[in-house]
Parts: C-alpha cells; sequence; structure tokens
C-alpha cells in the first residue's frame, strides 16, 4: 500500500516572498497536520479516537498492529469504498455492541476522516452510518429519600472515628452535590483543592470535553467534608482520595474501588435500587430538573448545550403521569 497522498502546497515562483514561519507553515505534511490535531482534543478524546481506528484496522487488515494503517487504508479509498467498509464494520459491532457504542466509535473514526479532509488527504467526508443512539439506562438514579439515607449511614460512621467514612463522605458529597463524574472525582489531586477561593470553595477537576482543569464550586457542607478528611490526610503532594492500606504511597483510588464502597454502604444503610456512582449525578440532575430552573440544571450539570440536560426535563415519566392526569377524558 503506498503512503498517505502529498499536499502540494502553492509554487513558491508563484508567490510573493514569504516569511520564514509562513514558508515553514506551508511545508508542513498532512501527517504533522493530523498530528496537531489530536495534540489539540482531549486525551479521554485521543484514547476513543485511538480505540475506534485499532478496532477498525484489526477486522479490515487482520494481522496488521499498525492503527495508522486502516486510516490509510480509508484515505485511499473512494467515498463509496470508504463508505461501505464503515457500513460492513458497523453492522458487524452491532453483533455485538450497544447502539450507542458503536455511534461512538463511528463518530470517532468520521472525526478523523474530517481531519484527514481539511490535510487533504480526502475530498469526502463521513456521514450518515452511525446507528441511531438508544437511551436505555434510567438516568433518575437514587431518589434523594435514598441519598439522604445514605449520606447519613457514612455520617454516622465518620463521626464514629472510621477514617474510611471521613473520606468517603467527601466523596459522596462531590458525586451528588457537585454532580461530579467518578473519573473527576479520582482524578483530584491536593493542589486541585481550594476551600478559601474568592468566589467560595473550589476544586480543580479535569472535566469531560475540557484539556486543562475547571474550576467548580463546592457547597458549604462539601467543603466541610473535605477539611475534615484534609485534616486526617494530611498536606503530602499527590491524589487527593486513595487507597487507605497503601496510604503511604498516596496511590489513586480507582473508579471501581468507588462503584464497590458504594455499594456497599446502600446495602449496609437497606437501600434497594442501584447506588453507582453516576447514579448519583443523574439523581443531583433529576432533583434539580424536578425543583430548580434550566439555568440551574446546566449549571450543576456544566453541559453546553440543552441536548443533555433535556433528557432530566423532558423525559420523566412521572411528569408524563401529571399531565394525563390533566388531560384525561
Amino acid at each position: 500500500m503506498s503512503a498517505f497522498p502529498v499536499v502540494t502546497a502553492p509554487s513558491m515562483s508563484l508567490l510573493p516572498a514569504l516569511s520564514p514561519a509562513a514558508a515553514k507553515a506551508l511545508d508542513v505534511s498532512p501527517a504533522e497536520i493530523i498530528t496537531r490535531w489530536l495534540a489539540s482534543v482531549s486525551p479521554s478524546a485521543q484514547r476513543s479516537y485511538a480505540r475506534a481506528l485499532k478496532s477498525f484496522t484489526a477486522w479490515a487488515m487482520p494481522g496488521e498492529i499498525e492503527p495508522q494503517r486502516g486510516l490509510q487504508l480509508l484515505c485511499e479509498a473512494t467515498s463509496g469504498g470508504a463508505h461501505e467498509l464503515l457500513v460492513a464494520w458497523r453492522d458487524l459491532l452491532l453483533e455485538r455492541l450497544a447502539p450507542g457504542t458503536v455511534a461512538g466509535n463511528l463518530s470517532a473514526i468520521a472525526s478523523l476522516m474530517r481531519c484527514c479532509r481539511r490535510a487533504g488527504l480526502v475530498t469526502y467526508t463521513i456521514e450518515g452510518i452511525a446507528p441511531k443512539r438508544e437511551r436505555v439506562q434510567d438516568r433518575r438514579g437514587p431518589g434523594r429519600g435514598d441519598i439522604e439515607r445514605l449520606v447519613a449511614h457514612v455520617d454516622d460512621l465518620a463521626v464514629a472515628g472510621k477514617r474510611q467514612a471521613v473520606r468517603d463522605s467527601a466523596i459522596l458529597r462531590l458525586l451528588y452535590v457537585g454532580a461530579m463524574r467518578r473519573a473527576e472525582v479520582c482524578g483530584l489531586r491536593l493542589e486541585d483543592v481550594d476551600l478559601h477561593a474568592s468566589d467560595g470553595p473550589t476544586v480543580y477537576p479535569r472535566r469531560k470535553g475540557f484539556k486543562t482543569r475547571q474550576p467548580l464550586l463546592a457547597s458549604a457542607r462539601t467543603a466541610e467534608a473535605l477539611t475534615a478528611w484534609l485534616q486526617i490526610r494530611g498536606d503530602e503532594p499527590g491524589y487527593l482520595f486513595h487507597r487507605l492500606d497503601r496510604a503511604e504511597h498516596r496511590d489513586q483510588m480507582a473508579g471501581e474501588s468507588m462503584r464497590h464502597l458504594l455499594k456497599r454502604y446502600a446495602d449496609a444503610a437497606g437501600i434497594k435500587v442501584p447506588v453507582r456512582p453516576h447514579g448519583l449525578r443523574h439523581s443531583s440532575a433529576s432533583e434539580i430538573a424536578k425543583r430548580g430552573s434550566l439555568d440551574e440544571l446546566m449549571a450543576l450539570g456544566s453541559w453546553k448545550s440543552l441536548s443533555a440536560a433535556s433528557s432530566y426535563l423532558d423525559k420523566r415519566s412521572e411528569t408524563r403521569l401529571r399531565a394525563l392526569v390533566l388531560v384525561d377524558l
């Protein structure tokens, strides 16, 4: 297979004298353009693109260990050929993966192809082949009563002197009150907490869709829980939440460990519904959707568009039931 197509820069004889910086810009190869573009997206996006490209390459070119060869194949194919390749790959994935997961893989490949188009490697884009994403999960999460019972149980253990419960009381409040994602909480470091910021207690997680850490205000009781944990943790640099059995190494607390501890606490508190880290974010958003405003909901979830928040506003079965009562004949 030949190398990537070469994009020919404008003939220097047809251009006026250029500055060294401008001449260098025109001499950038398509591969460098792609590399720079990938470097501009978040680490999580880079991982998604890498996984999708690796999966496609393994399907299209068995035995090939270099994922970039799959991208090269798509670049050298015609528009119709690339479309048929991705449709066949999509159909295979749908036999064993959820539509949302397949759509994410295809979205990653389509994004890479748009980059190739900007680099001049292809003249087409990939559109209209992703399966429709189906929302099958319950986005409400545990109810407010269950959350209060869970937090009360952990707080009682913390008051009784359980070091782990002091830590987990802060984690619970960041997940529910702060509506933070599991990875965001696990990734917090000591220096990412400023309980005396001018705007109020603030944490700085690496948020989904951002390359740099973003300020996130914390509630007063969350700040109290963090203060209690910091008094136990100490001021040694490292991850804010770590394993207590290996505290001297400040090993990062794993997301799966967080899921397991929530389940244990929920079982001990007599909570019958599933309690998961991301479910607490759903619970928080559902509570604001029921009692607050759209602006408050958008601010809580840090959503940039209405599409994500609308699932909490428009798809609540209890809201529909109330509406049906109003119009029933």
